[in-house]
């Protein structure tokens, strides 16, 4: 008897020679073809096939004996207009991002009039900007890293590694451009770092040493560029360069998004758990509030006149 399992997840010779170690050990089974999305099964005819769906998604992979569908994106709007309770996650994930950025913001101008207003008038001329692009940074990546935790599954390598990859590039190279301006580029070029290759190796750590090594290796390069970006431009229309910078990322932690709805969000027992509002609002000032210290009290680079 002949069976097909269709495996969108199978995308190189590793993840075959990962599922082909699984059948080898299986009886039942007289022989088996991999194709580029799906495996062709040769068994014997009073074998459940179900039997090999279940086996290959234990290790991770969806798998189905009916072929998966991926919606083109004109297709995937017009699901969205048709049926908004599926995308729940992701427009929560908006509104939180939405607001964290509020949040933050009030509490800056809030600290401004209360503590700061008479000592330094100047702040906001100096730091407002900045200021700005720092919340839009930091509500994006923490609107990401709040959909991509909220997601409990396995993620194969692949997935993993791009969840690693634009979480530790994004955060480090975001606040680090912002400090890099507001700082200089050894105080920059730390905090996007650090921060960088802290959020990536916690994000890719959903598919273990692959992923975390990627976050790190995406932290330590997105947390050097981003400043050395800004540093660079100081004297060279830096802040029409912004704008653009900021966009530019934004659609790509949109993007990130959009990934974890397509290869994690659809797949089959995938258990969605999200963070309640209160911890994240709280979690996304406390960390703000340690980087905004840095940021106003911290080192400085000579060749700035904050």
């Amino acid at each position: 008897m002949e069976t097909t399992v269709y495996v969108p997840d199978m995308e190189c010779d590793s993840c075959a020679k990962l599922i082909s170690r699984k059948l080898k050990n299986m009886e039942a089974l007289k022989n088996y073809e991999f194709g580029p999305d799906y495996v062709k099964l040769v068994h014997e005819r009073d074998v459940n096939p179900d039997k090999f769906v279940k086996l290959i998604r234990s290790l991770g992979f969806r798998a189905s004996r009916d072929p998966f569908e991926r919606k083109t994106l004109k297709e995937r709007v017009r699901h969205f207009k048709e049926k908004q309770e599926h995308y729940v996650l992701e427009l929560k994930a908006l509104e939180y991002f939405i607001y964290s950025f509020l949040l933050l913001s009030g509490l800056e101008i809030l600290g401004y009039l209360a503590l700061i207003h008479k000592t330094n008038p100047n702040f906001f001329a100096d730091y407002g900007v900045w200021l700005v692009y720092f919340n839009l940074s930091i509500a994006a990546n923490a609107a990401a890293v709040w959909h991509i935790t909220a997601h409990k599954a396995k993620v194969t390598c692949m997935t993993g590694m791009m969840i690693g990859m634009t979480s530790g590039m994004q955060t480090g190279m975001m606040v680090g451009a912002v400090f890099g301006a507001t700082n200089g580029f050894f105080v920059g070029s730390m905090v996007g770092m650090l921060l960088g290759s802290a959020v990536g190796a916690w994000m890719g750590k959903c598919c273990g040493i692959m992923g975390v090594m990627e976050g790190l290796m995406a932290g330590i390069m997105g947390g050097t560029m981003g400043p050395m970006i800004t540093v660079m431009m100081m004297s060279d229309h830096v802040l029409v360069f912004m704008p653009f910078f900021i966009i530019l990322n934004l659609a790509v932690i949109g993007g990130l998004v959009y990934m974890m709805l397509e290869e994690v969000g659809e797949g089959p027992g995938v258990e969605k758990r999200p963070a309640d509002l209160a911890i994240f609002l709280s979690s996304v000032v406390l960390v703000s509030s340690v980087l905004i210290l840095i940021m106003v009290y911290g080192p400085k680079s000579a060749l700035l006149s904050f």
